[in-house]
């Protein structure tokens, strides 16, 4: 299988009132190219969701996901996972030419993973895997989730590492250039919360708009950062492959 781990797909525009549009999602460091080398076909997009029950939500953002895919790389059929459609998985997953794990809260779709197998559901599908967001943090065989939400940096049962899917052993933090003065619980996002867990682990800052490509190789395109024995480093630029593994 192929793999892209991504921070996220530009699939819509936010205006101040927090409406979304959805549009082209361009090309930006190469993300369609990809795309289009490694889908064999466009009859079936399936878009698995963050959150097993919360339907309304998973609607949404597939709606969304479904019409910048209508505008820029079109599907004939457009399928969601969720509690719905959990009976009808096997078929799902066996007819999709490219599946699309959502972004989310990680613990969340976690257990929803969990709850219906997908590990061993995908591990043997030839199929583009996509994920953004949180669906590439859960695309790793030890999830590093760190806190997202008020309270959770400071709750000590919050679990930081959770079992994932398996696919990679690669370990990403998304929106990482929002992040870089965002706060949480008084905290510093990245200095305070993400770094003193990166002493036992390697975890890739990237980008809105950088993703990691797995094929033979795991290769970072666009701008990146390395967090590693709670120092960062800058490894990569926009415009940019490096091969990290």
């Amino acid at each position: 299988m192929k793999y892209i781990l991504a921070s996220y797909l530009d699939l819509w525009d936010k205006d101040e009132f927090d409406n979304r549009t959805p549009k082209n999602f361009g090309n930006k460091n190469q993300i369609l190219d990809n795309i289009k080398k490694y889908v064999k076909k466009y009859d079936n997009l399936l878009f698995v969701a963050s959150s097993e029950y919360d339907s309304e939500t998973t609607d949404f953002f597939a709606d969304l996901t479904f019409k910048s895919f209508e505008l820029t790389l079109p599907f004939k059929n457009y399928y969601i996972l969720d509690s719905r459609t959990e009976n009808k998985m096997d078929e799902l997953l066996e007819k999709a030419d490219l599946i699309f794990l959502c972004g989310g809260h990680v613990p969340t779709q976690n257990q929803f993973f969990h709850n219906i197998d997908l590990k061993n559901k995908i591990k043997n599908l030839d199929v583009l895997i996509i994920g953004g967001s949180a669906g590439a943090m859960n695309m790793a065989d030890n999830v590093y989730c760190p806190p997202e939400l008020e309270g959770e940096s400071i709750d000590p049962n919050f679990k930081r590492d959770l079992k994932g899917l398996g696919l990679t052993n690669i370990n990403v933090f998304p929106h990482y250039d929002e992040c870089i003065l965002l706060t949480l619980d008084d905290k510093k996002m990245i200095e305070e919360i993400v770094l003193p867990d990166t002493f036992d682990r390697k975890v890739y800052g990237i980008n809105n708009g950088s993703y990691i490509l797995i094929t033979d190789k795991s290769y970072l395109y666009g701008e990146g950062y390395l967090l590693y024995n709670g120092l960062i480093k800058k490894i990569n630029d926009d415009d940019n492959i490096l091969v990290i593994d």
